[in-house]
């Protein structure tokens, strides 16, 4: 039996802009949707969008692999794995002022809305901290070696 291809498919996350007048899709992860053409499309190759206003929140398969690069981090550097997880989100998304009866700490920013975060966040996040295990000499496989397929 013939076994058929496999059709990329992706979801990218975009917003509603407006340029010279006229609503427009602004992509809001760009490079990921870079990568895309770049791994899986060819030049003059016709597909098809579809497009819903519903907040795409990564997935499971994103998170596992994230806690799977962090659990590589803090076995190369001495550190638990939530430690590191604080660290990067530190480092990625930044930090903010909060202020309790007089009382001012900075912590870090909340990225998400009850841990339900955005594809767009959750890649940044991913390249984020590869970046880092890459300046650090950690070699970490590929998210299809370690069974975490993309979606």
């Amino acid at each position: 039996m013939k076994k058929t291809p496999k059709v990329p498919q992706q979801t990218f996350q975009f917003k509603v802009a407006q340029i010279q007048g006229k609503k427009v899709i602004e992509l809001l992860s760009r490079d990921y949707y870079q990568h895309f053409l770049n791994t899986q499309c060819k030049i003059g190759e016709v597909g098809s969008m579809f497009l819903t206003f519903k907040k795409p929140t990564r997935s499971e398969n994103q998170l596992r692999y994230y806690w799977t690069i962090l659990g590589l981090m803090a076995n190369e550097l001495g550190y638990k794995s939530e430690d590191l997880h604080e660290w990067i989100m530190i480092m990625c998304f930044g930090t903010k002022k909060i202020t309790v009866n007089g009382i001012t700490k900075e912590v870090r920013k909340s990225i998400s809305n009850k841990a339900r975060m955005s594809i767009s966040e959750c890649i940044t996040l991913i390249d984020f901290t590869l970046e880092k295990c890459a300046e650090l000499n950690i070699v970490v496989p590929s998210k299809e070696s370690l069974g975490y397929t993309s979606n």
